[in-house]
């Protein structure tokens, strides 16, 4: 022990003679003791740091993936279309030129033999009758009818349409004439027969039918005098309005009688409204969208490449008779199904290969089909089996995936020595399924849609399923891709 001592006094003493300016070697372990524990951790701690700024540089350069979730529901399908009024209407003329004075309102009825207007070529005794058919002759509940017009028209005034204040004018005249008619006709027969003079004309009405003072190029236009060009929102009816104020000229149109309560509508329709609406015969429509709905007798016609349904009313007329071009809507419809955003649905296209050429072989789980090639070895023609791992039919054809065949590519049927050639190609609509974390295409088949949605059928377990989770974007997904 003593000597042990001794050799390390004489280390320690031959250490401490080293020389100024000598390099020394610092031990190991002593280069250890001088690591700190908050120099460790900082290091992880930029690491960690490093890594996240890394992962949200990385996920914020990649496109975002919106799942949605397949629900079942219904879908309210509105079908509102153009409509032509069709009408037994004529238009009566004045026969001479002169001061002009009418006795019906606008859309109301005239009775057979009525008195609608009368024309007085000078202005003497169309003073008189005025004179003695003057408002003063007017009940009190006259009066009331008056200040109902009034005050409707006060409700909805606005101001922004001058075309409103001409109509009230109208509406105002019409119902004080209609209310002193009975009164006028009597002063115009006196009149007239004490005068004896032929410058007073009548027109009556040689059947009844109902009045209006407007008036378009479509008048009297029947079902096979309708075309397509009508129904352009650019074309003009050229509506007019046929009440005058004072002088009229000989031949000058004076108002349209409409003859019969019995109407029809020209809808113009798509094919496919056509199609749901041939079984039917009786429909309920809402007519310039108005609260309830009208029952109707409907048929359904095509011309040529147009569909048209023809309904036919019995009522309702004087409700519009002065519209020529009119709204229809047919009653919505609830469609159930399973709901899917429109953007979630993409059209594929699938190479169509016949199902006889998708051949059953023991060398694999599934249906193959023998492609021609050859053997890089030998160069022997062979057959290479393409298994589609996923492919839809149609009980005649097959649709593969575009990535497993090229253009000019032939199928066998090695047993049968049949051929085909792939090059047809044919497209399917579907979404795009996530469930297994990546992009797998599902055939979908869509029953109705509106601007937002469509309801598509419910599928077997291949198909789209309730609850499944697909991309809300079709056109950012691709079939098979991982979705990170």
């Amino acid at each position: 022990m003593a000597n042990r001592n001794n050799g390390r006094n004489q280390n320690n003493r031959n250490r401490s003679r080293v020389p100024e300016g000598r390099i020394t070697k610092v031990p190991r372990r002593k280069l250890l003791n001088t690591f700190r524990p908050e120099i460790f951790g900082a290091v992880i701690f930029v690491g960690i740091f490093i890594y996240l700024v890394v992962n949200i540089v990385f996920y914020a350069g990649k496109d975002k993936v919106s799942i949605y979730e397949v629900q079942g529901d219904n879908i309210s399908v509105v079908n509102r279309f153009k409509g032509i009024a069709l009408r037994q209407e004529n238009i009566l003329t004045s026969e001479c030129a002169g001061n002009i004075n009418y006795y019906i309102q606008n859309g109301k009825r005239s009775a057979k033999r009525g008195v609608i207007f009368s024309v007085d070529e000078g202005s003497k005794l169309y003073s008189e009758i005025l004179d003695k058919t003057g408002v003063d002759q007017l009940q009190d509940n006259d009066i009331k009818q008056i200040k109902n017009v009034i005050y409707g028209y006060l409700d909805e005034y606005t101001g922004f349409n001058f075309q409103e204040v001409a109509e009230f004018k109208h509406e105002v005249s019409d119902t004080i004439f209609e209310l002193v008619n009975d009164s006028s006709i009597e002063n115009m027969k006196s009149i007239a027969s004490v005068n004896s003079t032929s410058s007073f004309h009548i027109k009556r009405a040689d059947t009844a039918g109902v009045i209006s003072y407007k008036s378009d190029k479509l008048c009297g236009l029947d079902f096979d005098n309708v075309t397509d060009a009508m129904y352009e929102d650019t074309y003009d009816v050229g509506r007019q309005n046929l009440r005058s104020t004072g002088l009229v000229s000989a031949g000058e149109p004076i108002c349209r009688i409409v003859t019969d309560e019995n109407w029809k509508i020209a809808v113009k329709i798509p094919e496919d409204v056509y199609i749901g609406l041939l079984e039917q015969n009786k429909v309920s429509v809402y007519i310039n969208n108005y609260y309830f709905p009208v029952e109707c007798q409907m048929e359904t016609v095509q011309r040529g490449s147009s569909y048209y349904a023809l309904l036919s009313l019995d009522k309702y007329m004087p409700m519009y008779i002065d519209e020529r071009i009119l709204t229809v809507e047919f009653e919505s419809r609830l469609e159930g199904g399973l709901k899917v955003p429109l953007s979630a649905i993409e059209k594929r296209e699938f190479y169509v290969i016949p199902l006889q050429y998708l051949i059953e072989d023991d060398q694999f789980t599934g249906p193959v089909f023998k492609m021609e090639g050859y053997s890089e070895e030998t160069g022997q023609p062979i057959y290479i089996p393409v298994y589609p791992s996923k492919y839809y039919s149609d009980n005649e054809n097959a649709y593969v995936d575009t990535s497993l065949f090229n253009d000019g590519d032939w199928v066998d049927i090695p047993s049968t020595g049949e051929r085909y050639k792939i090059g047809v190609k044919n497209s399917i609509e579907g979404v795009y399924v996530v469930n297994k974390g990546y992009y797998q295409f599902v055939k979908v088949e869509r029953i109705r849609q509106n601007a937002e949605y469509a309801i598509v059928k419910k599928s077997n377990r291949d198909g789209l399923n309730l609850y499944d989770h697909i991309a809300l974007d079709a056109s950012k997904a691709k079939d098979q891709a991982i979705i990170y």
